[in-house]
């Protein structure tokens, strides 16, 4: 097997489920005061750690640089995240040829418009 296509040891994948009974809403109280600052800084890091960002059918994948954000970091924004947005789908991993961190951000109808128009700063970029 090529060493190039080994996916890293650690992986992980958090499911939220995209379901109909979901709405397309995101619930600002669901973090505590202490939360919302963790949450707010670690989206900017996140987020300004993003080298690529690719279509997916139903949201997209965003290329992380874990020389800026580590793995770690871009996990535990997962987890707040998924607090106020419980209609993403999550799927994080690594590759262990490049040690680049891979975030796909997906779910179900409106969602891959959410994430454009959100995360709209990503897709600005030249």
């Amino acid at each position: 097997m090529n060493s190039k296509l080994l996916i890293a040891g650690i992986s992980l994948v958090i499911g939220c489920a995209a379901q109909s009974n979901v709405p397309l809403a995101c619930n600002t109280k669901a973090f505590t005061a202490s939360e919302r600052t963790d949450w707010n800084a670690r989206v900017k890091q996140v987020m300004s750690s993003v080298t690529a960002v690719k279509d997916l059918s139903d949201g997209y994948t965003f290329e992380i640089d874990t020389h800026r954000t580590s793995f770690l970091d871009v996990a535990r924004w997962v987890e707040l995240e998924r607090k106020c947005c419980p209609f993403f789908v999550f799927e994080l991993g690594m590759r262990g040829d490049n040690g680049n961190v891979w975030l796909n951000l997906r779910g179900g109808k409106g969602v891959k418009e959410f994430i454009a128009s959100d995360f709209h700063a990503l897709f600005d970029r030249k």
